[in-house]
């Protein structure tokens, strides 16, 4: 026995080092696959006496184009379609002539190794201008309304099976109401299509292709990865928890139905403006709570319609269990969304100075009635479906329908903030500076921006480490992303100065929100990747 356990670990012991070997062979080298941009001719942000005849894009590798455009000095936006590609090298002509002022190409390319990979350059014709003119990005409306109703089904049906699994679990006796089990069993598996539609609608939007284009593998792999494909991820994960609490009984029943819930709040915190918002733990935190609370109250409300047409001794065993719990998930409900608004907001007049703003009135305006129609079931129907008043189920149903409609309106306005930053996105603007701060778990960095608007833009970092000490780097990469106005990510690498602080020279071409990323090199063997969301007048 003991020289079969010996056997057994010196095996394990070479699969280790062949398994550590490979990954020190290959891993860098795949690590390593995506391509990259290596020259250019303009250069980036270069100044030109006449416009040029030819473009040139040069990458360390060969590459297939996926899309590219070229921006004029009016804000034009050309697809560039005649583009001769010799391998590592893609070279095309301006679509229309060039006129004086600042240009954009924008590029995106399938690596060799089948990665998309894209970036944006910026030359000048005459003269480096103060500002370039707003970019005309085309909107699709069919795709961003497609986007919205997605996601008001997929949450819908996310709070509706895992809060109808909880009440089976907790509140109700699901054995007593097997057709409710095998009702919330189908919204899982439906919402499960809903939620895999909308990965794809994701990178659809990411890629900014049109439906046809559906089925490509690229499109599914963008709207699978960074923040949206975690909590796409965590909601897959709370849809089958919820299944499975409907299949068991018991303690079990309980405890997986538990997990569903919080799933759907963890959920919500990953993704959309709260994944970005600082301080991260409390938005994080208040999100969780909010999504655990919307499931609990809002996943009650069609099982409680169905379980008051039952007996009365089970309707009211129901409602008294389901009224005492109710309230903690209402109060918790309430106070995350309050400091939520207030991490978002950032300042009270936000909330009618801005569109974010004006989206939370809409929201509050309906909560408000969704909480007087439940004020009204506790104190008035409730109370009179324990007297046995005939007239009590039917009114109770009705206002819970009205509850129901209230819920999806309420989830297709808070849809309209997918394409709204809130006001705390914006950078903190000192004269004609803008100034933001970026913070993770292993660095710090305070970013200044000089001037804060479109155009070029001379950019001052300096780097700390997460108790505010110097933090000692080696090489500082700052890249700036707009890919909902149709520019792909450029990045340049940052100059140390004497005082250490790290300066760069860029241009962000179109005002609105960006996302600021630096690449912290601080070994040879270790770098850190921090990012924020920056506003740019």
């Amino acid at each position: 026995m003991t020289g079969a356990f010996a056997r057994s670990r010196r095996n394990a012991g070479r699969w280790l080092a062949w398994v550590t070997a490979f990954a020190v062979l290959v891993l860098p080298s795949l690590a390593q696959a995506h391509a990259s941009l290596v020259a250019s001719d303009p250069a980036a942000e270069a100044v030109l006496a006449a416009a040029p005849a030819t473009i040139t894009l040069t990458f360390n590798e060969p590459v297939t184009p996926l899309a590219l455009q070229l921006i004029d000095a009016k804000g034009r936006s050309s697809p560039v379609t005649d583009i001769a590609g010799d391998g590592d090298t893609l070279r095309f002509e301006p679509p229309a002539p060039l006129a004086a002022g600042g240009h954009v190409v924008s590029w995106r390319v399938v690596s060799a190794d089948g990665h998309p990979v894209g970036g944006s350059l910026t030359f000048w014709i005459g003269a480096p201008g103060a500002s370039l003119p707003a970019i005309v990005v085309p909107d699709d409306p069919m795709r961003r309304t497609a986007i919205w109703a997605t996601g008001i089904v997929t949450q819908s049906m996310l709070l509706a099976a895992a809060g109808g699994a909880f009440f089976l679990g907790w509140i109700a006796t699901s054995a007593a109401l097997p057709g409710l089990v095998a009702g919330c069993g189908a919204v899982a598996v439906l919402g499960l299509g809903a939620l895999a539609l909308s990965v794809g609608l994701q990178g659809l939007d990411i890629l900014d292709l049109p439906f046809a284009q559906l089925g490509s593998a690229a499109v599914w792999r963008e709207g699978a990865s960074g923040s949206f494909g975690r909590a796409t991820t965590l909601a897959a994960v709370a849809f089958g928890l919820a299944l499975l609490a409907l299949l068991s009984r018991g303690w079990l029943a309980r405890g997986l139905s538990l997990g569903a819930v919080i799933g759907v709040g963890a959920a919500f915190a990953a993704s959309g403006h709260t994944a970005t918002a600082d301080p991260r733990w409390l938005a994080a935190s208040a999100m969780l709570v909010h999504g655990v609370s919307l499931a609990l109250w809002i996943g009650a409300l069609v099982p409680l319609a169905v379980a008051v047409r039952t007996s009365r001794a089970m309707a009211e065993i129901t409602l008294r269990r389901f009224s005492r719990a109710i309230p903690v998930a209402i109060a918790a409900l309430l106070l995350s969304g309050v400091v939520l608004g207030a991490i978002q907001l950032g300042r009270i007049e936000a909330l009618w100075t801005s569109d974010y703003g004006r989206i939370l009135i809409g929201k509050l305006a309906l909560v408000v009635l969704l909480l007087l129609i439940a004020l009204w079931n506790r104190l008035r129907l409730t109370p009179q479906l324990a007297a046995g008043m005939p007239r009590a189920v039917p009114a109770l149903r009705r206002t819970i329908a009205a509850e129901l409609v209230l819920v999806i309106a309420i989830l297709g306005v808070v849809g309209l903030w997918r394409f709204t930053p809130p006001p705390r996105a914006a950078a903190v603007t000192v004269d004609d500076s803008a100034f933001v701060h970026v913070h993770a778990a292993r660095a710090m960095a305070g970013v200044t921006l000089a001037p804060g608007r479109a155009g070029p833009i001379e950019i001052e970092v300096a780097l700390q480490t997460p108790d505010e000490a110097t933090l000692a780097a080696q090489a500082l990469t700052v890249t700036l992303a707009n890919p909902g106005a149709g520019i792909e990510p450029a990045s340049a690498e940052a100059e140390r100065r004497p005082d250490g602080r790290w300066r760069v020279r860029m241009s962000a071409p179109v005002p609105g929100r960006w996302t600021l990323t630096l690449g912290i090199l601080i070994s040879d063997f270790d770098k850190v990747t921090i990012e924020a969301p920056v506003v740019i007048r």
